[in-house]
């Protein structure tokens, strides 16, 4: 020690500098580290840190597939020149709690060793710290050579340095250091225990020493290794001074181990037939059709019923089986000569899996949604559609609306729009699409798609029910389409639903490699719209010669798909129209539908009267043109050019405005200046919804059509249910034939209203926007009085409008009056009454113009770019995806597989499918989800085939990696799987003993210096692990 004296001009007093010349040795330096380290990971005062159950907790939550570098930290301590890694581990296996004695550790079986490190089975110690020498140096790795890694004076050396960081840490986790040839993989253990002072353990030391015996020796039975344990009790009691030996005390376990290898499998995935039906799981329902344990069915074939989905290999890599012997002290043997221990006399039976890894696992399904949407967005002729995703997309710089064309508005189509040209795809099935992308396909491939699409003999995909009775609702895909935003999705199993479904299986299947296939998927734009172009000639063919289009329902919520439409039962009898429900594309294929049923219905009422109506002919006409024609429509689209005007828009398709008007002849009275006249420019005038101006509608073509004789009934019905009679003459009330009301798409809806709010707020325009919401209701005032002659306004407000008839208590109907709405002078009832004629039904203007309306749809359809149309069906195409998980048989037998379901499920209803059509947002979220159903399913599936039947075992392990196997069918099936060709279990790949003493005595009645002998037994090793204990406090 020696001071230097600094001169300060700033101060009188002269400071001193100490400067400590004391030397620290290296092994200080490497105490200190261990300390510095071991406080970094929070280990202290018997504290596990960082691996402290309520974190290992948390992040089992957060983490799906934990693995061991999950639960691994890793330090590096340099001390001089010497490198040293100091680990700390854990394997987070929930550990059954009992009453085993300390540090006895007779749960070691649950410690894999696969993944983990093998000192956790070993030592039975769930948390340990590593601390060895680096050897990574070119230098050493030549000086070393095939040395041991550590001699075992240095490894000794190593366990002091960790003996006293953990005297002042308070560390209570055992450290190991390697010893001997690496390859042995042996090791030197330390661990301080520092319990409370009523702990039997309390201020105590252990000691790790570990043996490996090459065979043959004797030490590979159970006596021998026993006779072992006893030399070393007899030799720790003579240290103590205590002579006599209590055989009571030692304790035996054991645990045998059968291993079983996965054998490969083509058809792995295919669903078992189980004919026997003695071992149905009780909390499944048995009503279940496609319950194979019910009857033996034929196998499934994905192919025919589903998309492919999961891994290509089975994931399951082995099964293995521990057979118990828990704590014993008389009763077994197992010498030289002979044994009675075998699995068959096991108590316990514990299966462990191992499935491949998370990332070695295929996932089929949700790689090819990833693909195909990620040919949707990155297709040349997407680019004006769709911008590149960005996480920094603002609105505000990037006007998204400019992009995204408003698919409400049909004949807003850009010039690059191709959909109705007939020149996109020849027979040789090759398309270009823009100017960077070709795309071959095969013919045949487009035939199937479109023999599934319009085929009526095709079978029912699937039959839709999955999962367990109470959960069959929830997981249910026509239910959960519902659930979707309004007007996002398409019905189940419905015409555009089996569109994109039969285009994806059309690509899977004409190639089964799945590389050849991920490249398939990459060109489905270009593929999808060759199919899509000759899917709108068969859909306007089937228009012309008024063939209903296969699987689009005409009836409004028609939810059960039912196939007998003229149901007799009025009280089940379907009305035909457009479910708002569904996406705009869908609705307009409704309209095409339901013109086409409504036309059908025409034309069986008007038989042999010969067509009567402008539309009527003019259809008639066109489709006897195109009968003559082997393709139907063919040489007509032909000449239609790709490219649609707005000035020739209406020419191609609609009557004129003036013409609509014409035809009916109405007599327009002046409107005030307020309200805007609803001519050509408005986007409803050629429309069922034109707003005709109903005021006056005594013209001569009413006159004409009225009944002349003022006694003549005609259009009846029926008599009224309730036996009304009319108020004037008595005469029985008859329900007149009235005009079906047309049909209208969520886009006319909202145009109709926007018409209404551009009217204005006046008493004019009200009255005005009653008149035009009146047409209907004009229509049913004439049929009325057409069938009941002397009728009054009060006896149409009995029939029509039954509200606004206040009968007082106690009166008859007929004593009755009009509502106080419906005596106003200026009610557009009063005034619709006064001006109409008796005009029955049959000889009515109709409301609704199906030649028009069905062509307007028709080209919404054909100028529907294929990209808006994929955009549109985002939600169809992960429906689909989830329909094919939710429909596999195993969904009902797994509880597991259920759970991952139902999460997937509430993911998609919470999904915003805008902001990934505009690109704020990836599929990531919904792939992510679809991959670990698909996974967790084939795990299932696999060990489904080796333990048929035994779902509640499938499901532990599924849940956990081992799991303790019943007693009954469970044990049996294990049995089966891993009994050998003469029908009893081979012999074990590994035998493992453990035998304990607790000590007690050696240094007073209440505290315990445990030993412990673990020994394992294969064919080319036997490894001795022991374990003892010292007093630290008078040692």
């Amino acid at each position: 020690m020696s001071t230097k004296r600094r001169q300060s001009s700033y101060s009188a007093e002269e400071p001193f500098e100490f400067v400590d010349y004391t030397s620290v040795s290296n092994f200080e330096r490497l105490v200190t580290h261990i300390e510095e380290t071991l406080y970094s990971w929070g280990i202290k005062d018997g504290s596990f840190g960082i691996f402290s159950d309520e974190q290992i907790s948390a992040a089992k939550a957060a983490l799906s597939n934990p693995t061991a570098e999950e639960y691994t930290r890793k330090e590096v301590l340099s001390v001089d020149e010497d490198t040293f890694y100091f680990t700390y581990h854990c394997q987070p296996t929930v550990v059954e709690s009992n009453n085993a004695p300390p540090l006895a550790a007779d749960h070691f079986y649950q410690f894999q060793y696969n993944q983990y490190h093998p000192l956790h089975r070993w030592t039975g110690q769930s948390r340990l710290l590593i601390l060895k020498l680096a050897n990574d140096s070119i230098k050493k790795k030549i000086l070393l050579g095939t040395r041991s890694s550590i001699e075992n004076h240095q490894a000794k050396q190593l366990i002091s340095a960790c003996a006293i960081a953990f005297q002042n840490t308070g560390c209570s986790i055992p450290v190991f250091t390697p010893v001997g040839q690496e390859r042995h993989k042996m090791f030197l253990g330390y661990m301080l225990t520092t319990s409370n002072m009523d702990h039997p353990l309390n201020e105590t030391e252990t000691r790790f020493n570990m043996t490996i015996i090459s065979p043959p020796s004797t030490l590979s039975c159970l006596d021998e290794l026993k006779y072992l344990f006893m030399q070393k009790q007899s030799a720790l009691r003579e240290t103590y001074g205590k002579v006599d030996y209590d055989d009571k005390d030692v304790w035996t376990t054991a645990v045998y181990t059968y291993d079983l290898k996965n054998w490969f499998e083509n058809n792995w995935k295919q669903w078992p037939e189980t004919p026997d039906t003695a071992s149905e799981r009780p909390s499944i329902s048995r009503d279940l059709s496609d319950d194979f344990g019910q009857t033996s069915q034929k196998p499934l074939d994905e192919t025919e019923n589903m998309l492919p989905f999961g891994s290509y290999n089975d994931p399951l890599r082995s099964l293995t089986l521990s057979a118990l012997f828990p704590f014993w002290q008389d009763g077994l043997y197992d010498d030289a000569q002979s044994t009675n221990m075998d699995a068959l006399t096991a108590k316990q039976w514990v299966l462990s899996r191992e499935f491949a890894p998370a990332n070695q696992q295929r996932a089929d399904l949700s790689n090819s949604i990833e693909q195909i949407i990620g040919s949707w967005i990155k297709d040349p002729c997407n680019s004006e559609y769709l911008a590149p995703y960005d996480e920094d997309n603002d609105e505000s710089v990037n006007d998204r609306a400019m992009l995204l064309r408003n698919l409400f508005l049909a004949n807003n189509s850009r010039s690059t729009s191709s959909s109705t040209s007939g020149s996109m795809a020849d027979s040789t099935g090759g398309t270009r699409s823009g100017d960077e992308q070709v795309t071959v396909v095969k013919s045949d491939q487009i035939e199937e798609v479109l023999n599934n699409l319009f085929s009526r003999n095709k079978v029912p995909l699937y039959n839709n029910k999955a999962g367990k009775e109470d959960q069959k609702e929830m997981l249910d895909t026509k239910k959960l389409v519902l659930k979707f935003r309004a007007s996002s999705s398409v019905p189940y199993g419905s015409f555009l639903w089996n569109l994109l479904l039969f285009t994806i299986k059309a690509l899977a299947n004409g190639n089964t490699n799945p590389n050849s296939r991920r490249q398939h998927f990459a060109d489905f734009m270009g593929f999808f719209r060759i199919v899509w172009t000759e899917v709108l000639r068969k859909i306007r063919w089937h228009w012309e010669n008024l063939e209903p289009i296969p699987d689009v329902s005409p009836y409004l919520y028609d939810d059960d798909n039912d196939e007998d439409h003229n149901c007799n039962d009025p009280k089940k009898k379907k009305i035909l129209g457009i479910d708002l429900r569904f996406n705009i594309l869908h609705q307009k294929l409704s309209m095409v539908n339901c013109c086409i049923y409504r036309q059908r219905q025409n034309n069986s009422s008007q038989s042999g009267k010969g067509a009567s109506s402008k539309e009527q002919t003019i259809l008639d006409n066109k489709s006897r043109s195109n009968l003559n024609n082997e393709r139907p429509g063919q040489s007509k689209k032909q000449t239609r050019s790709p490219v649609i005007d707005d000035s020739d828009s209406t020419e191609e398709f609609f009557d004129t405005v003036e013409d609509v008007e014409g035809s009916i002849n109405i007599v327009q009275r002046p409107v005030d200046e307020e309200l805007e006249e609803p001519g050509s420019a408005h986007p409803l005038s050629e429309s069922y919804v034109r707003l005709p101006f109903v005021a006056i509608f005594n013209n001569e073509e009413a006159e004409a059509a009225a009944i002349k004789d003022p006694n003549r009934a005609e259009g009846q019905l029926c008599e009224h249910t309730e036996g009304l009679k009319l108020l004037k003459t008595g005469e029985p009330l008859q329900v007149p034939v009235t005009q079906d009301p047309g049909f209208m798409t969520e886009d006319m809806v909202k145009e109709q209203a926007e018409a209404f709010e551009n009217m204005g707020s006046s008493d004019r325009a009200t009255l005005k926007r009653a008149q035009l919401q009146s047409r209907q209701l004009y229509s049913d005032m004439q049929a009325f009085k057409a069938a009941n002659p002397h009728a009054c306004l009060e006896d149409f407000v009995r029939w029509h409008s039954p509200r606004d008839w206040i009968v007082p208590e106690g009166s008859k109907n007929e004593e009755g009056h009009l509502s106080k709405r419906m005596s106003e002078p200026n009610n557009i009832w009063q005034e619709l009454w006064n001006c109409s004629h008796r005009i029955p039904c049959s000889r009515q203007s109709p409301l609704f113009n199906i030649y028009t309306e069905a062509e307007k749809a028709l080209f919404f359809l054909e100028t529907t770019s294929v990209h808006e149309l994929f955009s549109t069906m985002l939600p169809t195409l992960v429906l689909i995806a989830y329909d094919t998980l939710v429909n596999h048989p195993v969904v009902k037998h797994s509880r597991l597989v259920t759970d991952e379901l139902l999460e997937l499920r509430d993911v998609l209803i919470h999904f915003p499918w805008d902001d990934l059509r505009f690109g704020k947002k990836t599929i990531e979220s919904i792939t992510f989800q679809i991959r670990q159903v698909e996974s967790m399913m084939c795990n299932a599936i696999s060990l489904l085939r080796k333990l048929p039947r035994q779902y509640d075992l499938v499901d532990r392990l599924l849940l956990s990696e081992q799991t303790i196997v019943q007693e009954g069918q469970e044990r049996s099936a294990v049995f089966q799987l891993f009994k050998n060709d003469d029908g009893i279990i081979s012999k074990p790949s590994s035998r493992e003993y453990v035998l304990y003493s607790s000590c007690n005595g050696l240094i007073g009645s209440d505290r315990y210096l445990p030993m412990r002998q673990y020994a394992l037994v294969k064919d080319n090793e036997v490894r001795i692990v022991d374990l003892h204990t010292v007093d630290a406090i008078y040692s």
